[in-house]
């Protein structure tokens, strides 16, 4: 049995039965053969995959599909359609890195074994109203790990799924409703707490439980740099507020962490 929090990184760092990963920056394109290999390995319940274009996806897709239980798409930029996913029985986790041509996601209602989706760096994704078909899924991460780019008109399809964990790493969202997320099912909620102001963060959590988890709960992320002076550490803190040295702009974090409890704590009373 596979635990899907395994796999829910980038193949780097991930442990896969198979790598198929061409040696091309881009991907490269695999052939029918190197696909084929696959039988060398009936045990294999993982696998990742890069250079597949549109008839070897289908190859792939219909002759191996089913044997796994997850599959990292890695920088496949040529798929368009996406239709044949909706055939995978047993897949639990499926990832996607790098895009260029699909521009929805695909009927889930047959995926009943899907728990974790992971969709990064889609040029032409927008419309995400699909995973409303999945009646499995509970782990859903979108956005870019290269540069943030994806934009989609609205959270409020997850409202309509059993969704418990998500990631958002894109670029806008075009209704600007993040509140509608505190209607949703979700436990553990990954956005960068560093795009909102802190009232719009503090109004964002205090329409959560308590018990939520995630990176929205810290009013900060930080980040660290190597340089001729040695190693230095930084607090980056809601828009509009300056970063933070840690070691020398101690007081002055501290200071606004506690502002921050104060805020929350208030429109928590609200």
């Amino acid at each position: 049995m596979i635990d899907i929090t395994n796999y829910m990184n980038t193949p780097p760092e991930a442990d896969f039965d198979l790598d198929l990963r061409q040696s091309e920056v881009d991907g490269g394109v695999i052939s029918y053969e190197q696909i084929d290999t696959i039988n060398n390995y009936p045990d294999a319940k993982s696998i990742v995959i890069s250079g597949l274009k549109q008839d070897t996806f289908s190859y792939f897709i219909q002759k191996y599909g089913n044997r796994f239980e997850a599959i990292s798409f890695w920088k496949n930029k040529s798929v368009e359609d996406l239709t044949l996913l909706g055939t995978l029985k047993n897949i639990k986790y499926i990832n996607w890195f790098f895009n260029q041509r699909a521009t929805s996601l695909w009927d889930m209602s047959d995926n009943d074994s899907l728990l974790g989706l992971g969709i990064y760096d889609f040029s032409r994704l927008h419309d995400i109203s699909q995973i409303v078909t999945s009646k499995s899924l509970r782990s859903l991460c979108l956005g870019d790990m290269v540069w943030a780019g994806m934009v989609i008109p609205s959270f409020k399809p997850i409202l309509n799924t059993g969704i418990t964990h998500f990631e958002w790493c894109g670029k806008c969202v075009e209704d600007n409703d993040y509140l509608c997320l505190s209607r949703s099912n979700i436990e553990v909620l990954d956005i960068n707490p560093t795009r909102f102001t802190v009232e719009e963060l503090t109004d964002l959590l205090a329409g959560f439980p308590e018990s939520l988890k995630g990176t929205i709960t810290k009013p900060y992320v930080t980040s660290g740099i190597m340089d001729k002076d040695g190693y230095r550490q930084y607090y980056f803190l809601c828009k509009n507020k300056r970063k933070c040295l840690k070691g020398q702009d101690d007081e002055r974090f501290q200071k606004y962490l506690e502002e921050f409890e104060e805020m929350l704590k208030s429109k928590r009373m609200e």
